[in-house]
């Protein structure tokens, strides 16, 4: 009897440790991330100039994980992350977005199962002619671009890294931002919203990463779209309102569960009070597809 006990007990343990880890996603009773969205628009509106006209991306590659690493409970079967550089054409300038990661460090074939070597050195090419390259944050497949840039000190004055993107190197391995390079580097510091350029703002979302932050971008035709970084690596933990695993978010990726919480929920409820704003996750085929089909994008960087 008492080694039935004794086993009743590791079992409970164990299936508590396993739902803990790996179902668990209660959204916390105080998760909250404050959202302006009419403050965003009216940042959009205070650069003087001409709005982009296009966006456009590159799909460098695909990473695999399993679909219940991306949304808990999702279950063990392979799903597909692909990976995006973006470019914001203007009449007289460019600006990227992300900057995708060189081939050396994106892994074995068996995580990364497609890499376009062209993309990548269409997405390189473009940085050297864009007046601004930022990156939503600092994990090694968004800027990979910059660290593996052959030109990279001729490119300094247009790269606009936050101060939190900086401060947090350990977040980019296996990338590295060459030291010399960056020694006399003054990043971007703002508080909440900073408007980089005329219908670009960016709105820091630390959680995902220190340095993780958002942006909101204004076509001049009007249309909107908001590039949520890693917030949410795909729309359904938006539309289910679930993280990451605990296992994942602890071990993996070292977030704040409960600031991304925050944010999944209040983007939840933009996506519902602003049907015209079109959110992208960071690694969401069906989204940037849709939005393609739809004419909101369009593939290949000029």
């Amino acid at each position: 009897m008492a080694k039935m006990v004794r086993w009743g007990l590791v079992l409970a343990l164990v299936a508590g440790g396993y739902y803990w880890l790996v179902l668990d996603s209660r959204m916390p009773a105080d998760a909250h991330y404050p959202f302006d969205i009419t403050e965003v628009r009216k940042l959009a509106e205070s650069v003087p100039g001409a709005k982009p006209t296009e966006i456009r991306f590159e799909h460098v590659l695909t990473t695999r994980f399993t679909k219940g690493m991306i949304v808990t409970g999702d279950g063990w079967s392979a799903a597909e992350l692909p990976v995006y550089a973006y470019q914001l054409v203007y009449p007289d300038r460019t600006v990227i977005i992300d900057t995708a990661m060189d081939h050396s460090i994106a892994g074995p074939s068996f995580l990364v199962p497609f890499y376009d070597r062209d993309a990548w050195q269409r997405t390189l090419d473009a940085m050297d002619t864009a007046s601004q390259v930022l990156i939503t944050h600092e994990h090694m497949d968004h800027i990979g671009g910059i660290a593996a840039h052959p030109n990279l000190q001729l490119l300094l004055p247009n790269i606009l890294l936050t101060d939190e993107q900086l401060a947090h190197p350990s977040r980019m391995w296996p990338a590295r931002l060459p030291k010399d390079v960056f020694d006399d580097y003054q990043p971007l510091k703002y508080e909440q919203y900073f408007a980089t350029a005329p219908g670009l703002v960016l709105i820091k979302s630390p959680g995902h990463t220190p340095g993780s932050q958002m942006a909101y971008i204004k076509l001049a035709d009007g249309r909107e779209l908001l590039l949520l970084g890693d917030v949410v690596w795909k729309m359904r933990n938006i539309t289910v309102q679930r993280e990451r695993p605990r296992w994942v978010t602890a071990l993996l990726v070292r977030e704040d569960r409960n600031a991304v919480f925050g944010q999944i929920k209040s983007l939840g409820e933009l996506a519902q009070r602003e049907p015209g704003l079109k959110l992208v996750p960071g690694h969401d085929a069906a989204v940037v597809d849709a939005l393609a089909a739809a004419g909101y994008m369009q593939e290949g960087f000029q």
